[in-house]
């Protein structure tokens, strides 16, 4: 499979790469409408939605649904430039905002956490901190399957200047890459249950999220910087990085965590509400318990359920 379905991966990478951009567009657009077509993760999207913008009009809940689908399309042509022409396409279409922030916090010592979302596309995002900016990237993601696809896309990645850790090794390498006062990228909108997650409100909603970007600042001072993503109306894509957010000192050492954690997960609140077809309302976001939060729940240590 992997001799007949990775070139042909990789000649549609670079076919999309080698048009104008409004062709990128269209083809994206048509692949979005086939996933709508197939009604993929239909009710997903459609739940999803609904419970963020209870108070839209069907009619408006319909058209972010159909939005995102175009940017689904579009998302999928321009991850798998992985595959070979995602650095060419950074250096073409992306425009870079706040670097100027990252160069600040970077005079620290301490290393850099980003801090990101599923709004917009999370790999031209890394791809642009290696190849426009030399930010020393670390993103921690999760292995993908198969294990070919897994090796042509972190392949991809390195060739952005872009490196990766994944579980069970994760924790020791971020802090070894802090250490080395490298940078280190968390994409924090999905979901992790007790003991390493806490439950933290997003659109009203108590939805388990990591406590780990809390815990690294916490151990390292390594600032945080929230950064964002999103394709123009045009095309292009802009990358912003944001000022570093402020630590949220508590007694408590739970509710320390905790709180701060809430804070990130209102910064990715935000940036939703910013560009909302353009975040991953496929993802399955709003799961485990959902029930309100208890009083002093934050204040308790995380047990595994």
């Amino acid at each position: 499979m992997e001799r007949i379905i990775l070139p042909f991966l990789r000649a549609i990478a670079f076919m999309f790469v080698l048009q104008p951009r409004r062709l990128q567009l269209m083809w994206g657009g048509v692949l979005g409408a086939l996933f709508y077509g197939l009604r993929y993760r239909y009710s997903v999207v459609n739940q999803n939605i609904q419970r963020v913008f209870p108070d839209l009009a069907r009619q408006s809940q319909a058209k972010i649904a159909r939005e995102s689908y175009r940017h689904l399309g579009n998302l999928t042509l321009e991850i798998l430039m992985l595959l070979g022409p995602l650095r060419n396409f950074v250096l073409k279409y992306v425009d870079v905002q706040g670097f100027e922030n990252f160069l600040e916090a970077q005079k620290l010592g301490k290393g850099v956490i980003f801090l990101s979302s599923h709004v917009g596309n999370w790999e031209i995002m890394a791809a642009t901190g290696g190849v426009i900016h030399a930010t020393d990237l670390m993103l921690v993601t999760k292995r993908l399957k198969p294990e070919w696809l897994h090796r042509a896309i972190e392949e991809g990645r390195r060739r952005c200047h872009v490196e990766a850790t994944y579980e069970p090794r994760t924790l020791r390498d971020v802090l070894a890459h802090l250490k080395k006062k490298g940078t280190v990228g968390f994409v924090m909108d999905q979901y992790v249950g007790p003991p390493v997650g806490v439950r933290v409100p997003l659109f009203g909603v108590p939805v388990g999220a990591a406590m780990v970007v809390a815990a690294l600042t916490k151990r390292t001072g390594a600032p945080i910087l929230p950064v964002e993503n999103y394709r123009t109306p045009e095309g292009r894509w802009v990358v912003e990085v944001k000022p570093p957010v402020s630590w949220q000192a508590h007694s408590n050492p739970h509710y320390e965590l905790a709180l701060n954690t809430a804070l990130y997960t209102n910064i990715i609140e935000k940036s939703i509400l910013a560009h909302p077809s353009q975040w991953l309302w496929a993802h399955r976001r709003f799961k485990g318990d959902l029930s309100p939060l208890r009083e002093s729940e934050w204040s308790e240590p995380r047990a595994r359920k």
